[in-house]
Order: structure tokens, then sequence, then C-alpha cells
């Protein structure tokens, strides 16, 4: 029997990259979505050291001394209310890191600079 040889297609071509971008957003979205809120956290540098870890979905706020720590310029004082983070009150020349607000994505810095202070959501260790 002959056997005539299968032709690639323009529509082949389309049916396959829109199955490959497919899968590939179906595996980003169910890694995202289904991560447990328990593999969060909030985890405090101070001069690039780890001092502290919170849980994130806590109603608190924490007191960072400059007695403490002494390259603070004043005490930061650190809010954690439903998922979310934030710098409540800091000193600063410019209050970069009370003006950024509200954090609740994992890997987006609060950084307090020139206070060697910095405030990030990442997964439990």
């Amino acid at each position: 029997m002959n056997k005539l040889p299968l032709k690639k297609t323009r529509f082949d071509i389309y049916a396959f990259s829109f199955l490959m971008l497919f899968a590939s957003l179906m595996l980003v979205i169910t890694n995202v979505f289904n991560r447990p809120a328990d593999d969060l956290v909030v985890n405090v540098y101070y001069e690039f050291n780890l001092i502290d870890t919170h849980e994130l979905y806590t109603n608190q706020s924490f007191v960072y001394k400059k007695d403490d720590y002494p390259r603070l310029l004043d005490d930061i004082t650190l809010e954690i209310t439903n998922g979310k983070v934030r710098i409540a009150e800091e000193t600063s020349p410019h209050n970069y890191c009370s003006i950024q607000g509200w954090v609740d994505d994992s890997g987006m810095p609060i950084i307090c600079a020139p206070n060697y202070f910095m405030v990030i959501i990442e997964e439990r260790l």
C-alpha cells in the first residue's frame, strides 16, 4: 500500500502554537492560584539580614525601634492586615516606603531607604 507523506499546513502551525500557549498559560495559572495562603509570610530585613518573620494573614502592628537598629532614622511601624502589608509610619527624607502603601504581591518589596529596612512577602522557609 502506498502512503502519502503528511504535509504541514498553516492551520497545523497555528493550532500547535495555540495549544502550546494554552498549556503554558494553564500551568502558570494553576501554580499561581493554587498556592496555599499558609505558605506566605512577611519577612523583615535590616541591613540585608532577616530580622523578623510574621504571619501574612494576621491583623497586627509591629514597631522597630531606633534603639535596637541604630541605622534607622527613627522608629518604623509595620502594619499587617488581611494578607496585606505596609509601612504605616517611618522617618526618611522622601517617605517612599510609607507612600508605597499596601502590598499584597509575593516578591514585591517595600524598601525604606536610607533606613536599611526592607519588607517582602515571601514563601515560608
